[in-house]
């Protein structure tokens, strides 16, 4: 495959999917916003089938949540991502005809992204209503050396006529987006109500605001100067509008640059509406889009010296995996006050909500690979702690913090409780997170400032929670009744074993940290009021936590009844009736044995270390058996596992279903937006799974094996501050120190010393 093509997503070789499903794929976007790769005509046609729009990340409004009985502590709002005006959309006169008054004909005739480059050219043939047909072709990159730019250039040709043609660009009516209805809870299902005002200023600037949750932004537009237009005002509407003499053949083209501020307060914004038009104006001044798209491809370059991971023997598959970490930079938020939607910003699917998927699936890719990032997307929660803690209290737990299943302002908007609330073992995901960041990055400054108070507080949680067992059965116990644990078709139990195993781990941690800062940091002990009565009491709640097991078939229960229930008959099941969750009532789903994902298996995976090869065979071919995979979140886990007991046709096929999940729309729902946790998942089972990348005592260890398909994996880490490149071929491994002081590591759990300028090459058989 030639080099430049490994980084191509041509839409001539993807498989053949509806109008939605590409603007998924095509999306752009840099962690601030996602703009929708849809007709750029769209408009308000409504014959259109596409889903055109913008998403801001933390830019949400508030839709009350409506129940038959409104119980104490249920959520009172959703969050809902908005919707926001298509900057893409763009309107042509032809013989007095508007294309947003009278629907011109357009046909897609090819999309490709430049994943090197961030940029994204696309071709469209256009018919007007008196058959002119004329190709529109688009280049766009959302802008990653300044986050507030979208950027994007029109040409336009001739193909039957020689004559007039008008080019309108106009912030659309918010009116004008086209609504999107479904049945399936997994969709958005509240319309955001939005109001939009015009700043006077000499660019076309619209400020946009959220009558609920009284959010603003403001959006500027500027005709960039490879081809000036003038502002007009027409109907108190600004806007640019061009007339050009098109010749047969020949092109004319147009560019212009958005400058889209982060979401503000409402109050806020309006009182400074001035400054902000004064800034859209100086950052967009004498602006090219060759100067905008060299400065932010350069930041993309680096973004690929650090998470490049290059795989031979399977282009193809070499080419998903770039795509699944390219729309991963492209969702997560780095300002410390957004973290990464479920669907990434490519849809509204999950309203746009934050769940344990950003700290359990997607940060241990950007921990290795970009820390900086990392930091940010845990700082977003340390800041969300008053409204954790809240939450804790209206929740009737007397200390700690609890934080949200789902959210995006850092309250809960989970209107099922029983899938939603329940499922606590965030808190110590949030933790286990954490603790991870700290111990891959060396970064002390964080743990002292912001980690530890969160380990802190989430640990608190437990003690409060759980408590110690009187009972014959748990005899001595602490024990953690009424949770959901990760697999949502079993709800509201006891001693969920994922549960109470990240519980255990999270007060664990909490001594651990506690009695290393009572020595460097004491004053962090006295601020939080940590004393060593409590972290005595997290070190008995942690020796003591009960994790159910069934002796009879010598397996790790899933929960203190799961074993006793009837098997869901899988294989009788139609596969139409697939996933469930969308076919039968949640009570007829809680009767029997059945995961929607891997839940206590993922305890196997985060903590290998608490079984050997015999117990995790006994537990993986269980739950295998049990488990139908209606969530995207879990393949990836058992194809880890597969790995580890070297079951290898398993693991590859799981991971053939992880990479290509959005590119083949194999869940049937990529139209919603990516399905960011199984994006990073991928990263998981690479890195994790085949490179057998673990934390060993202060270092990291390697156990590598390769599918016989594959020659080589090649990629990058950063450890303590080092960054080390690791090259794994069927024969041999080699570890190469690029940057830093040397390091001690582990491979296959025996200790080499990794020195720069020396590679470390070990043969593997």
């Amino acid at each position: 495959m030639d080099a430049n093509d490994a980084f191509q997503i041509h839409l001539q070789k993807l498989p053949p999917q509806d109008e939605k499903t590409f603007e998924t794929i095509y999306t752009l976007g840099n962690g601030h916003f996602g703009i929708r790769a849809s007709n750029p005509l769209q408009g308000n046609s409504s014959h259109f089938n596409g889903q055109p729009g913008m998403f801001v990340n933390g830019f949400y409004d508030l839709t009350e949540l409506s129940y038959g009985e409104n119980y104490s502590g249920y959520a009172q709002n959703s969050q809902t991502i908005c919707q926001l005006p298509d900057p893409r959309f763009i309107i042509f006169e032809v013989d007095g005809i508007r294309s947003d008054e009278t629907p011109y004909d357009v046909k897609l005739v090819d999309k490709n992204l430049d994943m090197r480059t961030g940029v994204l050219m696309e071709i469209f043939d256009v018919k007007s209503p008196t058959n002119k047909q004329f190709r529109l072709t688009l280049q766009s990159f959302a802008s990653h050396a300044d986050k507030h730019l979208f950027v994007i250039k029109y040409s336009v040709s001739a193909l039957n006529f020689t004559g007039a043609l008008t080019v309108i660009k106009q912030h659309p009516y918010i009116d004008q987006q086209i609504k999107f209805h479904t049945d399936d809870m997994r969709a958005s299902q509240p319309e955001t109500m939005l109001d939009r005002t015009f700043i006077r200023s000499k660019l076309p600037i619209m400020l946009i605001s959220t009558r609920k949750s009284q959010l603003a932004l403001i959006v500027a537009q500027q005709a960039l100067n490879d081809n000036p237009m003038q502002v007009n005002i027409i109907d108190d509407l600004p806007s640019f509008s061009k007339t050009f003499d098109l010749t047969q053949g020949m092109s004319q083209s147009f560019s212009f640059v958005y400058a889209i501020s982060f979401p503000h307060p409402l109050l806020k914004t309006t009182l400074t509406q001035s400054s902000f038009a004064a800034a859209s104006e100086k950052r967009l001044a004498d602006k090219s889009f060759k100067q905008l798209l060299d400065e932010s491809a350069a930041k993309i370059d680096q973004f690929w010296e650090n998470s490049d991971v290059e795989l031979s023997g399977d282009a193809t598959l070499a080419k998903g995996i770039r795509f699944n970490l390219f729309h991963l930079y492209q969702a997560a938020g780095s300002d410390g006050l957004t973290s990464i939607p479920a669907k990434g910003l490519t849809g509204s699917g999950y309203e746009g909500h934050y769940f344990w998927d950003a700290e359990m699936f997607m940060l241990p890719y950007f921990i290795y690979t970009e820390p900086a990032i990392a930091r940010q997307l845990l700082l977003y929660r340390y800041h969300t702690l008053p409204q954790a803690q809240h939450r804790a209290r209206e929740m009737a737990v007397d200390n700690g913090v609890m934080f949200p299943w789902r959210t995006i302002n850092g309250e809960e908007a989970s209107s099922y409780y029983p899938a939603g609330t329940a499922q606590v073992h965030i808190n110590a995901d949030i933790a286990y997170a954490v603790d991870t960041y700290v111990r891959v990055t060396g970064d002390d400054d964080f743990l002292t400032d912001y980690g530890y108070e969160i380990i802190i507080k989430t640990a608190r949680f437990w003690l409060a929670y759980g408590h110690w067992a009187t009972d014959d059965a748990h005899q001595g116990k602490f024990v953690i009744d009424d949770v959901t644990g990760p697999d949502e078709y079993t709800a509201m139990v006891s001693n969920n074993y994922f549960t109470n195993r990240m519980a255990q781990n999270n007060l664990s941690i909490a001594v651990k940290y506690s009695n290393q800062l009572k020595h460097s940091h004491p004053e962090k002990l006295v601020t939080l009021n940590v004393t060593d009565k409590e972290i005595n009491q997290f070190n008995r709640a942690a020796d003591g936590m009960y994790l159910p097991y069934d002796h009879e078939l010598k397996i790790k229960k899933q929960d203190d009844l799961s074993t006793s229930k009837p098997v869901w008959p899988i294989k009788e099941t139609p596969r139409d009736q697939f996933p469930l969750l969308l076919h039968y009532h949640p009570m007829t789903i809680y009767h029997y044995q059945v995961n929607k994902q891997a839940d206590t298996v993922m305890t196997d995976f985060l903590f290998p270390k608490d079984q050997d090869a015999a117990q995790l065979k006994r537990d993986f071919d269980y739950y295998e058996a049990i488990t139908v995979h209606d969530s995207s979140l879990s393949r990836a886990i058992f194809g880890i596992l597969a790995h580890r007991l070297h079951h290898a046709d398993d693991a590859y096929h799981y991971f053939m279903q992880t990479v290509m999940m959005d590119l083949t729309n194999s869940q049937g729902n990529t139209g919603d937006g990516i399905h960011a946790a199984n994006m990073g998942s991928t990263w998981l089972s690479l890195i994790y799974g085949f490179a057998g990348l673990g934390l060993e005592k202060e270092s990291f260890n390697l156990s590598p094996e390769l599918p016989e398909a594959w020659d080589s994996l090649r990629f990058r880490i950063w450890f303590h501050g080092r960054q080390i490149e690791i090259t794994i071929t069927q024969s041999a491994v080699t570890v190469k120190l690029l940057s830093g002081e040397p390091l001690q590591f582990y491979l296959k759990h025996k200790t080499f010393q990794l020195t720069k300028g020396r590679l470390v090459n070990q043969f593997l058989k």
